[in-house]
């Protein structure tokens, strides 16, 4: 694991994750747009097709955060972080630690598989390393350094963000629109395009949709 390689490590689990972003968003958005509207949103309840196509959506965006976290894994330890890297984003999103949770679950997974990977075993238990030790014992500590220790504290400044966001004064907003913009038209499909682009999903998984309405503009 090398320090110089971090951005591709992040980049990894991104690039498989922009699938699930772009499907889940466009059920999403086309299920909202259609449906007829009230002072308190769409009304699903007149539209049952609309509301599948929501429910879809959403069950897209859930896979949001597992999967990113998953492939960061996977970018550092290769196939045995995978199973850790995807128990981590998941616990991400059940203790509500979002996106921010789910790059430190995908780091922390790949790092720990890494170098459990190190340890020189007998030849003759090798073959079982990669599909039972390395998964259970990853798993095991990822999922309690994730419940127990910094999951809350993810979940806490996310939710300091969100608050931010909402609090946000028009001029803000414009200011903040404006650099999301620039970021996403930095540099199309690298890497600041992709942070930009993922905070905007991190919002929208938080309830907060025109961060991604200005990445989108």
């Amino acid at each position: 694991m090398k320090v110089s390689k971090f951005k591709q490590y992040l980049l990894s689990g991104v690039s498989y994750a922009i699938p699930f972003v772009a499907s889940g968003g466009i059920l999403i958005a086309l299920s909202i747009a259609l449906a007829p509207m009230t002072s308190h949103g769409p009304d699903f309840s007149r539209a049952p097709f609309l509301k599948l196509i929501n429910d879809i959506g959403v069950a897209a965006f859930s896979l949001l955060i597992p999967v990113l976290s998953g492939y960061i894994a996977f970018g550092i330890a290769d196939r045995p972080g995978l199973v850790p890297g995807f128990v981590g984003g998941y616990i991400a999103n059940q203790v509500g630690a979002g996106f921010l949770g789910g790059l430190v679950s995908g780091l922390l997974a790949g790092a720990l598989v890494f170098y459990l990977k190190k340890i020189k075993v007998p030849p003759y238990i090798r073959p079982v390393m990669p599909i039972l030790v390395y998964p259970v014992i990853s798993s095991f500590i990822v999922g309690i350094i994730m419940y127990k220790i910094i999951g809350a504290p993810i979940h806490d400044l996310m939710v300091s963000i969100t608050n931010w966001l909402q609090v946000m004064g028009t001029g803000n907003k414009i200011i903040l629109a404006v650099i999301l913009g620039s970021m996403i038209a930095f540099d199309m499909g690298g890497p600041v395009n992709k942070v930009a682009f993922f905070f905007g999903a991190a919002m929208i998984q938080q309830g907060n949709y025109f961060v991604m309405g200005a990445c989108a503009a």
